[in-house]
């Protein structure tokens, strides 16, 4: 366990729990926790989404593209119509939320899991550096208490997992100006969606006390971003 403060935003071990047991989560607990995560896909004319092939152990299928931010999906599509692509013919971008997408996929394949997402290149990049190994998948951040080893959780007693080290960095900060005494003992561990995704569908009891109190933070970029286009409909109309 690495221990550098507040300053270094420490990573703690994966193995912290909370003391109150939980039920297992259900398949409608996950889906009610996913409702708040917006996602974006690239559709075509018939609002068929982009995929893309991926190696199960029984065959190849066919997937959703999903991306996690919006400037990447935008930016694809705009190397589509740079080279010339077919796809971006017709191609638009689509925001649905990710219960959406997991419900569909979890009627249609084997596992909601084969789900192939897309994180901001930047967003890796940055927790690679703070794990000091290479992340693979979408990262998220939640803030432990180092001394205690367990997740810090909120005051109605839920576990929030940040898709935004900014905003994981911002509401400790808060935290730590109204009580200074804390601030070398918090740290933020590192980890990824499709993990947290993989061990709620595992039905493992001796996890699901931490992951019933799961809450995913959608970026504070991503909200403002879906913001003015709500707001810019309004106008138009």
């Amino acid at each position: 366990m690495a221990s550098t403060g507040l300053a270094g935003m420490a990573i703690a071990g994966s193995a912290l729990m909370v003391s109150d047991p939980a039920l297992a989560l259900t398949e409608q607990q996950i889906l009610e926790k996913l409702a708040r995560v917006p996602v974006f896909l690239i559709v075509n004319g018939e609002g068929q989404s982009l995929t893309a092939s991926v190696d199960t152990e029984a065959e190849d299928v066919e997937v959703p593209i999903v991306f996690l931010n919006s400037t990447e999906a935008e930016n694809f599509l705009t190397r589509a119509e740079n080279e010339g692509s077919a796809i971006a013919a017709d191609a638009q971008i689509a925001i649905l939320p990710l219960r959406d997408v997991y419900a569909e996929a979890s009627s249609q394949l084997d596992s909601p899991n084969f789900l192939l997402y897309v994180p901001s290149a930047s967003s890796v990049q940055q927790a690679s550096q703070i794990a000091e190994q290479e992340i693979e998948g979408v990262p998220l951040y939640a803030a432990v208490d180092l001394e205690r080893e367990q997740y810090l959780l909120t005051g109605e007693n839920t576990l929030p997992m940040f898709f935004s080290l900014a905003d994981l960095q911002s509401q400790v900060s808060a935290l730590v100006e109204s009580n200074p005494e804390i601030q070398d003992s918090i740290g933020v561990e590192v980890t990824t969606l499709e993990t947290i995704l993989g061990n709620m569908a595992a039905d493992d009891p001796e996890i699901d006390q931490v992951l019933e109190l799961v809450q995913f933070i959608p970026a504070s970029q991503t909200m403002e971003y879906l913001e003015e286009l709500s707001e810019g409909s309004e106008v138009a109309e």
